[in-house]
């Protein structure tokens, strides 16, 4: 387990709450490096939060059995008005919709809905105008590609003065930064790291009891991330048309998202 503060610690677990996978349109890592990288990084549990897709998910849910790493499912769903993370939800939400109407979606289908970085528009974070007609259930405060950390400071005294738990997350879109910035969470009366489902996970969060911790890429670090994935990037086009001329088929594209998760997601013992 990684270093969580908390009155119990084993029932105190580190959750990276935003971390993309090869299902992710700007993200080459696959679920299974995803794993070995979470768990090499001490880390219970990690949500998976791709762009309007939830295979990886699902393929990071059977990557992790047999370890004792959680995998809790979510979708980084692009909103009308900036990004939003639905974790533990069975649906994925359209796209397009506006932010209060999909937070309202998520909840009603059993998850989690959280703002992740806040007010960084050039990345599609939600402006403060559109969260003041929506009650997400947290906000990302500690977004570890937040290089400068002015925004994450931002977020994190939006989210105290309005009252919402706060969350972490690396938003890693390559697998050596998984962890960097993490959830510590409470898990409920009567559930430690050796029982806890994502449900559990998810109750803990809901309930306030969830504290960001870690630091922020470097500049050289953000730089490198985006260096790495237009390189895999256009090794996997190159690829992927050299397939194409041998076969007639068509190249790879954008991820097709899944709309439905198998229900042992939201309740697996471990």
């Amino acid at each position: 387990m990684t270093a969580a503060t908390g009155s119990d610690p084993t029932r105190t677990i580190t959750l990276d709450a935003h971390v993309h996978t090869d299902a992710s349109h700007d993200c080459s890592a696959t679920p299974d490096a995803v794993v070995a990288a979470a768990v090499a990084a001490g880390l219970d549990a990690i949500a998976i939060t791709d762009h309007d897709a939830a295979g990886g998910a699902r393929r990071a849910v059977a990557a992790a059995e047999g370890t004792d790493l959680l995998v809790v499912p979510g979708v980084e769903v692009s909103t009308a008005d900036g990004h939003l993370l639905a974790l533990g939800v069975a649906e994925t939400p359209d796209p397009g919709l506006p932010l209060a109407t999909t937070t309202e979606l998520v909840r009603d289908d059993g998850g989690v809905a959280i703002v992740p970085h806040p007010f960084q528009v050039s990345r599609h974070g939600v402006r403060r105008a559109a969260l003041a007609d929506c009650e997400p259930d947290a906000v990302e405060t500690l977004n570890a590609v937040a290089v400068t950390g002015a925004q994450n400071r931002r977020a994190r005294r939006f989210a105290a003065a309005a009252g919402y738990p706060a969350v972490g997350g690396s938003d890693a879109h390559r697998p050596d930064l998984i962890g960097r910035a993490f959830t510590s969470v409470e898990l409920p009366a009567g559930v430690d790291w050796t029982t806890m489902t994502a449900a559990d996970v998810l109750d803990g969060i809901r309930s306030g009891a969830a504290t960001a911790q870690g630091t922020v890429t470097t500049p050289v670090e953000f730089a490198q991330t985006y260096a790495w994935h237009a390189r895999d990037t256009a090794a996997t086009a190159l690829g992927s048309a050299g397939t194409a001329a041998a076969t007639g088929r068509e190249a790879i594209g954008s991820p097709t998202a899944v709309g439905r998760l198998p229900d042992r997601f939201t309740a697996r013992p471990r």
